[in-house]
């Protein structure tokens, strides 16, 4: 999901708008090392979804300066079936750990940082 805001000055830091989807701050984004995707706001189905997630962690994977997945999630069947994935896959090793940062968006760590 793209915002259509232009970030301000510094000086307007405290008034920050955050994301009514996953309450991270819109203007202070990290370094790169966190990427952000949406798969649960455009009317997808669960199966849709889990694709999208699946897609998602190969192309961060193959980002070589990306340590972390945010997957927007919401709160409903989604979510449940991206969490039972993730399960999954950390006990399989293809993810090195995961956690729910909100109801809505989860953390998906797959590189360790240096």
């Amino acid at each position: 999901m793209q915002h259509q805001l232009e970030a301000p000055d510094i000086a307007d830091r405290a008034r920050e708008p955050v994301c009514v989807k996953c309450d991270s701050p819109l203007f202070s984004q990290g370094d790169g090392s966190t990427i952000t995707v949406d798969i649960a706001h455009h009317h997808e189905t669960v199966a849709r979804a889990v694709d999208k997630f699946e897609l998602a962690l190969n192309q961060v994977w193959q980002q070589s300066c990306a340590e972390n997945l945010r997957l927007i999630v919401g709160g409903g069947l989604i979510r449940d079936a991206v969490l039972a994935e993730l399960y999954f896959k950390k006990s399989r090793g293809t993810v090195l750990d995961f956690s729910e940062e909100n109801r809505g968006a989860v953390l998906v760590r797959i590189r360790q940082s240096f």
